[in-house]
């Protein structure tokens, strides 16, 4: 066969493990499995109010953009890239993906385009709400997602405290916020090891980059659900993950400044935040060992 018959054949067969497998292995949760995912946050987090870890990377492309396209796929490092948006569970599987976003775009404007913002912000996820006790006092705190400063503050969707913010309570929520967190990061690291052509630039366009990303993605979770889970609950740091994941994947870029989040966001933070610090709630026997002892750390350093 021609080389142009085998390339064609390729792309072929990524579309069809994207419309097999999707609906198997990337369908949005329904209720009873957002509680299922909550419940793993909590078991091996300790994030209990989690049901989902946001984050985006850029994908690199070492080939020229699509003609006409001017600059929309050159991103922050000077390289054409479309961006992958996704949400991760508890076990870094992937339950909702974006991709195919322009490099160009910026970091905070990706997420608002995204199909998983617009999905969050109508309240079409079906993301249960609940009620726990802070204090012994019944408060409703829902579930929501979390996210790392790229990403904005709403009621379903938190970040850290901002470093020149901190106190004691807010560092210990940061720490258990970045240990729930760290789970879409580790899916990136684990699609990265195990399909290694995403270490380097594709050298495709871009949207055969899009085919083969999500076939890459379905086929990540049919993996891992069926190879076992490799997790460590009571680890200090990310477990699979590869270091800078080569010239392939790279971070989004917090955004130099952002909207005035909402009273009630703010609230709902603060209230996790005061769980995570209640004896009587959700702290963790660890979290002042490990918090103080970064902070620690860094202050030598």
């Amino acid at each position: 066969m021609s080389r142009r018959s085998i390339t064609r054949h390729i792309y072929q067969t990524y579309q069809v493990l994207w419309d097999v497998l999707q609906p198997l292995e990337l369908k949005p949760p329904t209720k009873d499995q957002w509680f299922k995912i909550a419940r793993r946050f909590g078991d091996l987090w300790d994030f209990p109010f989690a049901v989902g870890a946001i984050d985006g990377k850029h994908i690199a492309l070492n080939h020229n953009a699509p003609t006409k396209s001017g600059s929309m796929y050159y991103c922050y490092k000077g390289f054409p890239s479309i961006v992958l948006m996704a949400v991760s569970d508890a076990d870094s599987c992937f339950i909702l993906v974006d991709c195919g976003q322009y490099g160009r775009i910026s970091d905070a404007g990706v997420y608002r385009t995204s199909q998983i913002s617009k999905l969050l912000k109508e309240g079409k996820l079906n993301i249960p709400t609940s009620e726990f006790k802070v204090n012994s006092t019944r408060k409703t705190i829902p579930f929501m997602i979390v996210g790392d400063e790229a990403f904005p503050l709403k009621t379903y969707l938190l970040k850290p405290y901002a470093a020149k913010t901190l106190d004691q309570e807010k560092r210990i929520y940061n720490y258990r916020h970045s240990r729930a967190r760290r789970t879409v990061e580790c899916a990136f690291g684990i699609l990265a090891k195990k399909f290694e052509i995403f270490q380097r630039p594709l050298r495709v366009e871009p949207d055969k980059a899009v085919l083969l990303t999500n076939a890459a993605l379905v086929l990540h979770n049919f993996i891992r659900r069926r190879d076992g889970r490799m997790v460590d609950r009571t680890a200090d740091v990310t477990y699979e993950v590869v270091e800078g994941q080569g010239r392939g994947m790279f971070p989004l870029e917090a955004p130099t400044h952002g909207g005035r989040p909402s009273a009630e966001a703010m609230a709902i933070r603060d209230s996790v935040k005061t769980f995570f610090n209640d004896p009587q709630g959700g702290t963790v026997p660890w979290q002042h060992e490990n918090v103080f002892r970064n902070v620690i750390a860094n202050e030598i350093d």
